[in-house]
């Protein structure tokens, strides 16, 4: 995989060569779907062929994705694109970067979920639950370090409006970051009350830590799960930290995370206060 750092060719939000445009292709999962969603405004695809996606974006962004990508490619049996070359610059805030990965097959599973039986389902759900059980044994070398796998700073659209934060030596020290905001609000005296309830021995995981029905693949006939997309904000986290960010979306989501993974629902409902803030 070459670092290639001269200047990428240009394209525009949503290029793709003729004929194969995010509205005339099945993989879905890899089109800007949700706008409404910050992540999705800084991303940029281009459709190269059949056989590869091209992603665009901010150098740091893009960087932290490939890492992870290549990191779980290797620790984990998660199928994840292979990455195909990248053009990233020594500048972070460098734009209009990008990396070439592999175009996985399957469909978005919101789009496949609803044409599904009961027995494709159960296997998406068991497949689901096996990659998650996989990708969280996963620790960082120090114990407690959150932030990316490379030993960088941690990003989340959630605490940071697309900017990093960290790398926290401790849980303790990144559980001081999220209730911060308290302080500078019109009720200060309820930081303690928060950050009582953040205690500082959960253990910390690799985690996706932006899980939702936009980023997986499945084969809709079988329940096979073929893919999952967008590791930008994944690292080392809190092992609540995957629920919590998992469980904000639909009811039917919100059913099957809860048949995947461990649930905390405690410090979702924590940190959806946190978030006001």
């Amino acid at each position: 995989m070459a670092l290639n750092k001269s200047a990428c060719p240009s394209a525009s939000l949503h290029d793709a060569p003729t004929g194969t445009s995010p509205a005339s292709c099945d993989y879905r999962a890899y089109s800007v779907t949700a706008m409404w969603r910050q992540r999705r405004l800084a991303a940029r695809i281009t459709f190269e062929s059949p056989e590869e996606v091209r992603k665009w974006g901010r150098s740091w962004r893009l960087r932290r994705e490939v890492e992870a990508m290549a990191h779980v490619r290797r620790e984990t049996s998660i199928l994840v694109p292979a990455i195909i070359d990248v053009c990233l610059d020594d500048d972070p805030a460098k734009e209009n970067c990008c990396f070439v990965m592999e175009r996985l097959p399957g469909r978005q599973m919101d789009v496949a979920w609803p044409e599904m039986d009961d027995k494709a389902r159960s296997e998406t759900v068991r497949q689901l639950r096996a990659y998650l059980d996989e990708l969280h044994q996963l620790r960082p070398s120090d114990p407690g370090f959150i932030g990316s796998v490379t030993g960088g700073p941690a990003y989340d659209h959630r605490i940071t409006n697309m900017r990093t934060c960290g790398p926290f030596a401790s849980v303790a020290e990144f559980h001081d970051f999220l209730v911060a905001p308290v302080r500078k609000s019109p009720r200060p005296e309820w930081f303690a009350k928060y950050r009582s309830q953040l205690p500082d021995t959960y253990d910390v995981r690799f985690s996706h830590a932006d899980l939702s029905w936009e980023n997986i693949l499945v084969d809709g006939s079988t329940g096979r799960v073929t893919g999952i997309l967008d590791w930008e904000m994944a690292g080392y986290w809190p092992e609540w930290w995957e629920y919590s960010k998992a469980v904000r979306s639909a009811g039917w989501w919100i059913d099957i995370m809860k048949q995947v993974m461990v649930e905390y629902p405690r410090e979702a409902d924590l940190d959806s206060d946190l978030e006001m803030f």
